[in-house]
């Protein structure tokens, strides 16, 4: 089929899609309404729609670059503040409650195969789905690349996501204020000054004050990480008789990347300071996304975001109902069952909004250690979901 822009014009395809990208961005920094939606949910909407009107075109060499180079160097950008003694320190209670939380989203992502049974590529759905309930969006590509995840399953995961994450920070404003809640639970937020919330943002200012040092500091470490990575993945995939689950854990870039980086970050924790790996890696993941708008099937679109939008009601009903019976029982503090129910299903991305929301400062920070943490385990979830229902591995 004949486009505007060929599949081989790569300086063209090069500037359609970082143009998408940076158009997105913009959006999502002027307009409130695409703030809501997402700069990544704009990219995969944009590229669904330059894709149908031929200007460029649903396959390129281009869009296997974004996956094999860019998508990778991502990963380890993500995770720089990963510090597990930092984590394991600060977290306290929260660590248990959160976990808890970890162990409701696996079970019930485990059932997703059962309840739909009948659905193609339901089993890598689930190994990929879990890594969204548990750490949200990075988890989701990096399963993505270990089983062979449909676009339109990953299109559905990252719009209804997006969407029900937001209507879960509403579900929890009610639940919180209801008088069940008060008449049932311990009540005791912590509404202290802004002290710490303020700290937070001072360093995210301080991030996107980012120089020609920070940025060589990011890429040469992700590209460290993704290098190690390749080369080990390759020598035990070399192994013969290797069992299947170790090749699936160690023969895979993207679960060594996020070991080795864990690793690094932990032994090093000046890594969490450079500035711009957060900024850095979310734009050069935005960029693969835009590649995953260009070749998702509309129709396949709506039948698989409504298996997506039932999979997350159900999970965070089931999630609710275990963390307030554990509540209950341990007289834990509802605000932070709350609030880890949200940091888990939502990730690190939307704490602050709801603690911002909710008034409750004091938690902030484990709250999003602990939503590091679910970056750490999610990718695991998922290879023992997959394992479990025997998913097709990418590529099989």
């Amino acid at each position: 089929m004949e486009t505007l822009i060929g599949a081989n014009d790569t300086v063209l395809m090069w500037a359609a899609i970082l143009g998408i990208v940076g158009v997105a961005v913009s959006m999502e920094k002027k307009w409130q309404w695409a703030k809501t939606i997402s700069s990544m949910v704009l990219c995969i909407l944009f590229g669904i729609i330059l894709a149908n009107l031929r200007v460029i075109p649903f396959a390129s060499p281009v869009y296997a670059a974004a996956g094999s180079v860019l998508l990778p160097l991502a990963i380890p950008m993500l995770l720089f503040k990963s510090d597990l003694k930092r984590i394991i320190k600060e977290s306290g209670q929260f660590f248990a409650v959160y976990n808890i939380i970890a162990i409701a989203c696996f079970l019930g992502a485990l059932l997703i195969p059962l309840v739909f049974a009948n659905v193609d590529g339901i089993r890598e759905y689930a190994a990929a789905q879990v890594g969204g309930f548990i750490g949200g969006t990075v988890n989701v590509v990096a399963l993505s690349q270990i089983f062979a995840l449909t676009p339109e399953f990953l299109f559905g995961i990252t719009i209804v996501g997006n969407f029900f994450v937001g209507v879960m920070v509403f579900f929890i404003n009610i639940m919180y204020k209801s008088k069940f809640i008060r008449s049932n639970f311990r009540i005791g937020a912590d509404e202290e000054d802004l002290s710490e919330v303020q700290s937070v943002q001072g360093d995210a200012g301080q991030n996107k004050q980012i120089d020609m040092a920070s940025i060589m500091q990011c890429l040469a470490v992700s590209f460290a990480v993704f290098g190690t990575s390749t080369l080990i993945a390759r020598q035990v995939n070399a192994i013969e008789g290797l069992p299947f689950v170790m090749g699936q854990i160690f023969g895979n870039i993207f679960i060594l990347m996020t070991f080795i980086t864990v690793i690094v970050a932990t032994v090093f924790p000046k890594l969490g300071s450079i500035r711009g790996a957060s900024e850095i890696g979310t734009l050069l993941m935005l960029t693969w996304f835009v590649t995953i708008g260009t070749t998702a099937n509309l129709g396949i679109i709506i039948s698989s975001g409504l298996i997506v939008l039932i999979s997350y009601t159900f999970v965070f009903i089931l999630a609710t109902i275990v963390i307030l019976f554990f509540a209950k029982k341990f007289n834990w503090r509802v605000e932070g069952c709350l609030a880890s129910l949200n940091a888990c299903i939502g990730g690190p991305p939307t704490v602050a909004a709801l603690v911002a929301t909710m008034k409750w400062n004091k938690i902030l920070v484990p709250l999003i250690l602990m939503a590091l943490w679910g970056v750490i385990i999610g990718n695991l979830t998922g290879i023992a979901i997959g394992n479990i229902w025997g998913a097709l591995p990418f590529g099989g």
